[in-house]
């Protein structure tokens, strides 16, 4: 059994405000008590740790990750892992795209199952399936693997292989033989969720699927337009449909620049959907060439963004406290609200909330000590210490 450990000297960042004065006790992995200091006991032959004034949050939960550095989550799990951690991200969902073969992805699914559960590789929630089935357009289209019919003896495999290690699967809504795939993932695993990925589908096309498992939107603002009903009009597409229906959770990809998502429309999603039902997500992508943004395609430069060979704007090279620091420079929401959009809102929309993305007696003790700025200073990953002054204790 491992010793009670206590974080004192705090300020807690929990689900709907700030305890100013805090603590929180800790044990076994989970969390034992929490809130103000006088209120909480704290056993004399506890391990104390005082963060000097600094905040305690959830663990980030980043649930859209393809992978950082030079690596492929699904190539490198181990080197992934553990520059991700350093970051305050607790809870990952390596990602696989659309231009990945099925030999590859069914490669890459047993290496992430062989790390998962031991280790860093506590930090895997599952994997979350961009594709194969979406538009086939946007970044990185010249390596599309998945175009033509959707074929059942193709998918199965697939499917089959991840079981109910897949925790979400984004798909379009407009294409031929999507429902008929989606009831076999849900036959196979009754929990997933199906997200609004790349598409040019109508709302009427997105309401239709909804009753199948769809309550997230892939990245917000960039999931393709709708055709409009006459010239000169705008048709409602699968954004228009995320924002009216209070079910749907939308991801958002907010970089420093605001070109993902400007400013102004970060502040009207936000607005529109309220802070219950924003995911704040990096679309992380490995930085394997420098490449450049096409401005001849009016495609805006960003320090902490991807782009493709035809220099289209391809996922970031963000980490999600980067994230969270963007969404207040951009919106004026606070640390508060950023936490909550890094952590709990991703953990509900999974179901995993009660386990992880906020502080709770009974939950896993995934915490980060952190500054106003977001700093990463300490990481507890069910209740151990492994970053400790943003550096691995490895």
């Amino acid at each position: 059994m491992d010793k009670m450990k206590a974080i004192v000297n705090t300020k807690l960042v929990m689900e709907d405000g700030i305890i100013w004065d805090g603590a929180i006790t800790f044990e076994d992995g989970r969390i034992i008590n929490c809130g103000w200091r006088d209120d909480t006991e704290v056993p004399a032959d506890a391990e104390v740790i005082d963060t000097q004034g600094r905040y305690t949050a959830p663990g980030l939960v980043d649930i859209h990750n393809n992978g950082g550095l030079n690596r492929q989550f699904y190539l490198d799990p181990d080197t992934n892992l553990r520059w991700f951690i350093t970051h305050g991200q607790t809870t990952v969902l390596p990602t696989f795209y659309a231009t990945i073969s099925l030999e590859d992805m069914l490669a890459g699914i047993d290496r992430l199952r062989a790390c998962a559960g031991k280790g860093l590789g506590r930090m895997i929630g599952g994997i979350y399936m961009e594709g194969p089935y979406m538009s086939g357009g946007g970044s990185f289209a010249y390596e599309m693997k998945w175009h033509g019919d959707i074929r059942e003896e193709e998918y199965r495999p697939l499917v089959d292989h991840l079981d109910d290690m897949v925790k979400v699967w984004a798909i379009d809504p407009a294409r031929d033989g999507i429902g008929e795939f989606m009831k076999y993932a849900k036959a196979v695993n009754p929990d997933v969720v199906f997200s609004y990925g790349h598409s040019n589908a109508t709302a009427s096309q997105a309401r239709a699927l909804k009753r199948l498992g769809c309550r997230n939107q892939t990245h917000h603002g960039d999931s393709g337009k709708a055709k409009g009903h006459a010239q000169g009009t705008i048709g409602g597409g699968i954004d228009e449909f995320a924002l009216s229906d209070p079910d749907i959770f939308c991801e958002l990809i907010v970089d420093e620049n605001g070109v993902h998502v400007d400013a102004d429309m970060l502040k009207m999603v936000i607005r529109t959907k309220g802070v219950e039902r924003i995911e704040l997500i990096t679309d992380s992508m490995p930085t394997e060439i420098n490449y450049r943004n096409n401005e001849a395609l009016g495609i805006a430069w960003g320090p902490d963004l991807n782009y493709d060979r035809e220099g289209k704007l391809a996922g970031s090279h963000l980490t999600l406290e980067h994230a969270c620091r963007n969404l207040m420079k951009h919106t004026g929401y606070g640390l508060c609200h950023a936490i909550r959009m890094a952590s709990l809102n991703p953990a509900r929309m999974l179901g995993m909330d009660d386990e992880i993305g906020s502080l709770e007696p009974g939950k896993r003790a995934n915490l980060i000590v952190i500054d106003d700025m977001v700093t990463v200073d300490k990481v507890f990953l069910e209740g151990d210490l492994v970053v400790d002054g943003g550096k691995l204790t490895e």
